[in-house]
């Protein structure tokens, strides 16, 4: 923004054939005054929101876990979806591994589910998530466990901006660790991640034959979602940190998030499942804040941008016009320096008169300009304070952000 223009004074001097006027009787037109504020060229930036993810982590190091992620529409500010947990091989074994003979696994499950102290959280979980009799014995022979954020990031590990882990299934202790959401925004999340993780525990009991029998039937409902659907981007996700893992991601997000699927998924899910739409009403629920954040904020956002241009446009008119004036008036106080420059006194008047004029009409778009500026200004705060529960929410579900460029409004100290 140029700095301010200072108007000359339309000074009316000697503008009479009848030689000078004394200093008493001169006539001033009074500069004119520019718009102040801190309007912004440009749109803020809009903090993002994620998805969060699940996942699995081999003995080689790449990982997924529960995780949450973020979208890269900033700086146009797009809010990335909601992408729920993952497995997270940490032991030695390969995804296609078993463990031990099938029986035998079973039997050890039994044990371990009827050894576990189930804590109340993890019980809330079970019933929320609508789990079943042997959905909820898989989930407590994984000795599930809510980890406070401190301590999160010793188990499930996925260190990359905009990627929030929430929850992890591990090979090397058969164990679920799962992120202990804050956030009562959020806390339905728990109870999907819980239940999505289990299905990574029952995947990976399951033979290889169960597995190819399953696989087309989850490619199928996935292509049934298509190409614009939020899991395509969470599976690219997921395939590019460990190709192996889409099979087992589609397993444990069709049967936590997705409510149409085929007749023959929905009757395996049956087992894990008593009522499977309690699990993904819940992921609805948290998808519902994100999204009506993401709706608030196109909106701001896109209601800044029309007013930003229109300001830009008001601006540089008032500036030309400005300039043009003070031209003027520097001319009109040269020639009233001037004996008998002016004919006569009304051709005085009358030019004084029409500077004058053209004065007002400058001075009501600035007013008009500043208006629009503070109404500018205003909706930018309303984005900021958003912008600030977006971050909030981000944290609650363990999300690190990478740092985006921000316009921050420039100093105009535009003259009054």
């Amino acid at each position: 923004m140029p700095g301010p223009a200072r108007h000359s004074d339309c000074r009316a001097k000697g503008a009479s054939p009848f030689g000078h006027q004394k200093d008493s009787s001169k006539v001033r037109v009074h500069s004119i005054s520019q718009p102040s504020g801190e309007h912004t060229r440009g749109i803020a930036t809009r903090a993002p929101l994620q998805h969060f993810l699940g996942y699995l982590q081999d003995n080689w190091g790449a990982g997924k876990g529960f995780t949450v992620s973020i979208g890269s529409k900033i700086l146009r500010a797009g809010i990335a979806l909601l992408a729920l947990g993952a497995l997270a091989l940490q032991g030695g074994a390969a995804w296609g591994a078993l463990w031990v003979v099938q029986n035998e696994q079973n039997i050890k499950d039994q044990l371990v589910a009827s050894q576990f102290d189930t804590p109340e959280s993890v019980s809330s979980y079970i019933e929320q998530a609508g789990l079943s009799e042997t959905g909820a014995l898989y989930l407590k022979a994984s000795l599930p466990r809510v980890v406070p954020s401190f301590e999160f990031g010793r188990y499930c590990t996925r260190n990359e901006p905009g990627i929030g882990v929430l929850g992890c299934y591990t090979t090397r202790d058969s164990r679920i660790y799962l992120y202990d959401v804050t956030d009562p925004r959020l806390e339905s999340i728990e109870p999907v991640v819980a239940a999505h993780e289990m299905l990574h525990a029952v995947w990976f009991r399951k033979s290889p034959a169960e597995r190819d029998t399953l696989a087309p039937l989850l490619e199928d409902a996935f292509a049934a979602l298509g190409p614009e659907h939020p899991l395509v981007e969470r599976i690219d996700s997921y395939e590019a940190d460990n190709p192996a893992s889409r099979i087992p991601e589609l397993y444990s997000i069709i049967g936590t998030e997705i409510r149409e699927i085929p007749d023959a998924l929905e009757a395996h899910y049956s087992r894990y499942f008593d009522d499977r739409s309690s699990v993904v009403d819940l992921a609805d629920r948290v998808y519902r804040v994100f999204d009506t954040l993401q709706a608030e904020l196109d909106q701001l956002s896109n209601e800044l941008n029309s007013r930003n241009a229109e300001i830009e446009g008001l601006r540089f008119t008032y500036e030309e016009t400005s300039k043009v004036l003070a031209a003027d008036i520097g001319a009109f106080n040269e020639k009233a320096d001037t004996p008998g420059a002016f004919p006569s006194k009304s051709q005085f008047e009358a030019a004084r008169s029409e500077l004058v004029e053209r004065q007002a009409r400058l001075e009501s778009m600035r007013i008009t300009l500043q208006s629009k500026i503070t109404d500018y200004n205003t909706l930018l705060e309303e984005l900021l304070v958003l912008n600030d529960e977006v971050s909030e929410l981000n944290q609650g579900i363990n999300v690190t952000l990478e740092a985006e460029e921000e316009l921050t409004p420039p100093p105009s100290e535009l003259e009054e």
